[in-house]
């Protein structure tokens, strides 16, 4: 069991960047009904945004489509091989193991990773834009949004351990809550135990109708046993390499 932190990648959008993600339509998902509740499966278009990243066919990580032709993943999970040609994103899929109708499978072209110390994030670019529908969708990533104490987010991804034989998508509700020990400008979650496969994935927070990206779940020490809450740095840090996309 891996403990994480979450990576917050909003604020450092620039205004070029932002113009192009608010072209499309984002953070909709019409087949979620799931504002309330606790740790369960999922099924299918509850979170059309979510990405699988994967290598020689198998998933490794999580991801988020955040623009029609660009998936946001922790920097740790491609780190050891940065080639954009080893990858292909999946979108659309609910079960690892199993029929998923609505899926698609897209080539990788580019691979950005973070020059930023601390921030380990990466940007893959799609060769193709997927056909949006209601089981993939872009997830809103809005310049300057705040998550209060108290704001209810999710975190979604799939393990091994989890989601039976057909390693089903697990979704996991949490709340902000006040950081303690921490910087003043951190975002902490309650307590999540997450399994590896989880690591990329997205914290997401719902908000004036729309669905956000909060940050970025990464494995903090592969070692650490039990639940930890989730830190997010503050954003300022995180994204300045990204305002070429």
């Amino acid at each position: 069991m891996a403990s994480y932190k979450v990576m917050c990648v909003l604020t450092l959008l620039t205004a070029e960047c932002l113009s192009q993600l608010d072209a499309v339509d984002c953070g909709q998902a019409p087949l979620n009904t799931r504002l309330l509740g606790g740790s369960s499966e999922v099924t299918d278009g509850e979170w059309p945004w979510m990405a699988s990243l994967q290598k020689d066919g198998r998933h490794v990580c999580g991801g988020t489509l955040v623009d029609e032709d660009s998936v946001l993943s922790s920097a740790d999970c491609v780190s050891s091989s940065p080639t954009a040609s080893d990858w292909t994103v999946v979108l659309g899929r609910l079960k690892q193991n199993g029929s998923n109708p609505f899926e698609v499978t897209l080539n990788v072209t580019d691979i950005t990773l973070s020059n930023q110390t601390g921030s380990h994030a990466a940007v893959l670019r799609l060769e193709t834009p997927p056909t949006l529908s209601n089981y993939i969708q872009p997830i809103c990533v809005d310049h300057g949004r705040t998550f209060s104490v108290g704001s209810t987010c999710w975190a979604a991804g799939w393990s091994s351990g989890a989601g039976g034989e057909e390693q089903v998508l697990q979704e996991i509700q949490t709340s902000v809550v006040d950081c303690e020990d921490t910087r003043s400008d951190s975002v902490c979650t309650e307590a999540l135990t997450l399994e590896q496969g989880f690591s990329g994935g997205p914290l997401m927070c719902h908000q004036d109708g729309s669905w956000f990206l909060a940050g970025v779940l990464t494995a903090e020490n592969k070692l650490t046993s039990g639940p930890k809450g989730a830190q997010g740095k503050n954003q300022r840090e995180l994204l300045p390499w990204f305002q070429h996309h």
